[in-house]
């Protein structure tokens, strides 16, 4: 039975070396998902718990179908193992979505641009996971790379500082997200874990929205289009990531949410007109070089001695 388990857990090993790659692509591809979330909130006029109330049900909704089209189950162990995370989803989501309402969406952004930082330092004592010091060199360089990307047209508009704050609060639940996450990718499938923390998150939130005072009603016909493409690209991105998350060391494919901001500021530029000066460009230059080496120095599979 020894020898049994020995042989499955090293064939497990294997496997999640081969994947590596595509976890990889994937950690990159859902953080340019999450880089269009912030557009579509500011194109929709509801406030921001409507949009994270909507957003998130009508997410639960096609992902649940989802699951039950293609022949699997949600059982309880799925609801139990996905409880926090939802709670920490809704958390950011609310603050983020009201953040950008009431602050600048520099702001929002450079704040939220710190979450690799904060991962790094937790998945070491959480994950055992040892992150070389070229590693912490080059994600300090990816966060330097967004903040000069974000501000480097200066302040253009006028800033709230409990906006400031839920930006702080959020950063922490997403942060907190997603070392849950990963913790829980090692036990559950991406699928039925995305789907229970959708739900979750959308029950947590119901109340929340109902007390907020923010009236359910107020969403503009037009409102819906941005609604629904929140829930399905955005929405999207955290079933991939949760993919990736059991192939890619939580320190890493954190550093590669650095894209989400830098998406963010292009699209700003091709769908809001935003102006994209030298030195945003700059910017955005630096932090996907910096992206770009902590990919190749982890695209390259560890060496792993059979038992």
């Amino acid at each position: 039975m020894s020898d049994e388990m020995n042989r499955s857990s090293y064939f497990n090993q294997i496997s999640g070396i081969r994947r590596q790659p595509a976890g990889l692509a994937a950690s990159a591809l859902a953080s340019i998902m999450w880089g269009f979330g912030g557009i579509f909130a500011v194109l929709a006029f509801a406030q921001g718990f409507v949009l994270t109330f909507y957003r998130l049900w009508i997410a639960a909704f096609i992902l649940t179908a989802i699951v039950y089209a293609t022949g699997r189950r949600l059982t309880w162990t799925n609801i139990r193992a996905s409880w926090l995370g939802g709670i920490f989803l809704a958390g950011n989501m609310a603050m983020f979505f009201s953040a950008v309402k009431v602050t600048s969406v520099a702001n929002v952004t450079v704040i939220g641009a710190f979450q690799p930082a904060l991962v790094l330092l937790a998945a070491r004592r959480l994950f055992g996971e040892r992150t070389g010091r070229w590693d912490v060199l080059w994600i300090i360089l990816a966060i330097t790379g967004v903040s000069i990307a974000v501000l480097g047209q200066g302040a253009t508009t006028p800033h709230s500082l409990s906006g400031d704050l839920m930006a702080v609060v959020a950063l922490l639940c997403w942060s907190a997200y997603w070392l849950v996450s990963k913790h829980a990718r090692a036990s559950h499938n991406a699928m039925e874990y995305t789907t229970g923390v959708t739900i979750m998150a959308s029950i947590v939130m119901t109340p929340v929205v109902l007390l907020s005072g923010q009236s359910l009603t107020r969403v503009r016909t037009g409102d819906w289009i941005w609604i629904i493409l929140m829930a399905i690209v955005p929405g999207g991105a955290h079933l991939v990531m949760n993919w990736a998350h059991r192939y890619v060391d939580a320190s890493v494919s954190s550093a590669f949410a650095c894209l989400n901001p830098l998406v963010a500021a292009v699209a700003a530029f091709l769908i809001l007109n935003q102006p994209l000066g030298a030195v945003q460009i700059l910017g955005l230059i630096v932090a996907i070089a910096a992206i770009a080496v902590i990919a190749a120095r982890h695209h390259e599979p560890h060496e792993v001695v059979a038992p």
